[in-house]
């Protein structure tokens, strides 16, 4: 016989419940079922999955298995899902996860228009940091996301769509707003830097410095440029923010180095078919011009 889904599913529920009976209740498998699945599986492997008669104790062949049964079973489950939801085309789910500078300025109006154009369609916007939003398209989370894809993960696909300039961010009161040119890295001396989930996107030697003399780190925006706001400290945020941000309390100030960039861009996974609806919004993503 060939190792069936379902062979897996049992071996599965027995080892994270550590008791037949109660895998067999979450089943709804008698326990004489479950215990031919298990035997089937371990038969087909050839060797024991557990220690002893009890099934609460793995061996060591058994916690290897558990690992992969683990895996493949929310692969096989994301694969169920996608089917079902592309099976149902016009009615189908897009789940999009975007970093806040994105989801909070240039996002809503695409996605205003979108839903105009497409009523039918289920939309799940989320909004994370870049590393949060690759791992969330790599994980099957979410079908697109927006972001920076770190040069560590090269196996992913991307549409570049637009470059941002970090800012320094600043109090309205702040003697930095003084200065009539762009801010150097000197002038953040004395400063108290607050770090944010974007300091990993900067490579200038001069940040990483004030970056790692920090004693302040804050990685929801929200509550960061709160802080700045109180005078707690300084941080950069992408230019893009100021468009939202900005405002009584706060102020955006251009760096002098202009290597701080950062590329934005549209990333799904690998080899990952989207359904209709979220191939239609890709679609649109890639035809918008943002400026």
């Amino acid at each position: 016989m060939s190792i069936k889904i379902s062979n897996l599913q049992f071996f599965v529920a027995v080892a994270t419940s550590q008791s037949l009976t109660q895998a067999a209740q979450r089943l709804h498998r008698t326990p004489a079922a479950v215990s031919l699945s298990l035997k089937q599986l371990e038969e087909e492997l050839g060797g024991a999955l557990f220690e002893g008669e009890r099934k609460n104790q793995l061996s060591p062949l058994g916690r290897f298995v558990l690992l992969e049964a683990q895996r493949e079973l929310a692969h096989f489950d994301r694969t169920i899902s996608t089917i079902k939801t592309y099976a149902k085309a016009d009615t189908g789910l897009v789940r999009v996860a975007g970093v806040p500078s994105f989801a909070i300025t240039l996002l809503p109006p695409l996605l205003k228009q979108f839903h105009e154009q497409h009523p039918q369609f289920h939309l799940d916007i989320r909004d994370m940091d870049s590393e949060r939003v690759v791992q969330a398209v790599l994980s099957g989370e979410v079908d697109i996301g927006i972001g920076t894809v770190p040069a560590s993960i090269p196996n992913i696909d991307q549409d570049f769509l637009f470059s941002d300039a970090f800012c320094v961010v600043c109090a309205s009161d702040n003697p930095l707003n003084r200065l009539t040119r762009p801010v150097r890295w000197s002038d953040l001396e004395g400063q108290t830097f607050i770090n944010s989930g974007l300091g990993a996107e900067i490579n200038a030697a001069e940040f990483r410095h004030i970056r790692d003399h920090s004693t302040l780190s804050v990685r929801n925006t929200t509550s960061l440029l709160a802080l700045v706001a109180q005078g707690m400290g300084v941080t950069l945020l992408p230019e893009l923010l100021s468009r939202s941000a900005a405002g009584d309390q706060l102020n955006f100030l251009r760096l002098e180095d202009q290597r701080i960039v950062r590329s934005v861009s549209v990333i799904t996974a690998p080899r990952e078919t989207l359904n209709h609806a979220s191939y239609t919004f890709l679609k649109a993503l890639r035809g918008s011009r943002f400026a």
